[in-house]
């Protein structure tokens, strides 16, 4: 049993001693440009607060199908309460009177209907910008990993000009040694190294900068400190039409769709409060116990909008869509 534990303890101490020199030689985290938008779009935290205004609106389109819920009433009225002597089966038969009611709004103008459109309307509208708020995310991120690249690229033509000066600098010093140049043209020479190292600090300096840039980006808990980028720094021609393009960025932009999506959202909000403008009617059915009779009574009622200025007809009936190719003719004479 001991030399099974001494065993089994030298094993746990080689692959842990493994385990260290595995994670010494993998060096940093290295990330390509597809798991670079990957992490942005889990981890970026303004997209995940967008994200949550659908949640929001999906909620808001539950609300807006509601039906009006039947309101019950009850009341029991002549009841001997500071004479509790005439309390008999008698008097509460033939003098009390008991009423029961139900009633609903009815309403018109199929608001419910215009309430359910609009409110999907808007949540279209704002899946359509959070698509385009992750357009615009792909794009950033893309365009700093591509920095950090080239930055780095720069940082290596900094460096291998560097050494290629050193090796200048190294023979210029043999001749001088050999007395085949003066001291002072060596120095001259020698000086100029400090600009080669200047052009190195500030190629790292950029490297480092477009490293936090894109940390930022991702996510500063998605990625260790010393993460760095992997994947070609190639020029790759793009074989497109023109015409091409445009027809897709008309078709996929969601930016663009947006912009349509709310031009049919006000049209929905316009229909809407047109509905809004219907009176409602409220339908009431009564039971009452009286004078030992029972009794059933029906009411309706309604609002009279007399004071309602708001819903008073415009002289000029045009549609929304109607006033916007107004607008935008009279923009262009103009």
């Amino acid at each position: 049993m001991r030399l099974r534990s001494v065993l089994f303890a030298a094993a746990a101490a080689v692959a842990l001693i493994a385990g260290e020199a595995g994670a010494q030689s993998q060096g940093p985290v290295r990330i390509t440009l597809d798991e670079a938008i990957q992490m942005a779009l889990q981890h970026n935290h303004a997209l995940a607060a967008a994200r949550t205004v659908i949640q929001q609106n999906e909620a808001s389109e539950i609300t807006a199908n509601l039906r009006p819920n039947p309101v019950f009433t009850a009341d029991a009225q002549f009841l001997p309460v500071f004479n509790p002597n005439r309390f008999s089966a008698d008097y509460i038969n033939t003098t009390a009177q008991f009423d029961a009611g139900l009633s609903y709004l009815f309403e018109r103008g199929r608001k419910r209907q215009h309430r359910l459109q609009a409110a999907k309307d808007t949540t279209a509208v704002t899946r359509s910008t959070v698509a385009d708020n992750e357009r615009t995310l792909e794009f950033n991120v893309a365009s700093q990993f591509v920095s950090v690249q080239l930055a780095e690229s720069t940082l290596a033509l900094a460096l291998e000009d560097l050494k290629s000066f050193q090796n200048t600098v190294d023979i210029s010093e043999s001749r001088y040694k050999a007395g085949d140049i003066s001291e002072g043209d060596f120095l001259k020479i020698k000086i100029q190294v400090l600009q080669f190292h200047s052009d190195v600090a500030q190629a790292q300096l950029a490297r480092v900068q477009a490293l936090v840039g894109l940390r930022q980006f991702l996510g500063y808990e998605s990625v260790p400190a010393d993460f760095d980028v992997a994947g070609d720094f190639d020029y790759s021609p793009v074989t497109v039409k023109l015409e091409d393009l445009q027809a897709k960025a008309l078709q996929n932009r969601p930016d663009f769709r947006a912009a349509q999506q709310g031009v049919t959202a006000a049209q929905s909000q316009y229909e809407l409060q047109k509905a809004i403008g219907k009176v409602d009617v409220t339908g009431t059915a009564n039971y009452d116990h009286v004078s030992a009779t029972s009794a059933a009574s029906f009411f309706g009622s309604f609002q009279i909008p007399i004071f309602n200025r708001n819903q008073v007809k415009s002289r000029v009936r045009a549609t929304p869509s109607r006033r916007l190719k107004s607008s935008s003719a009279h923009r262009a004479i103009r």
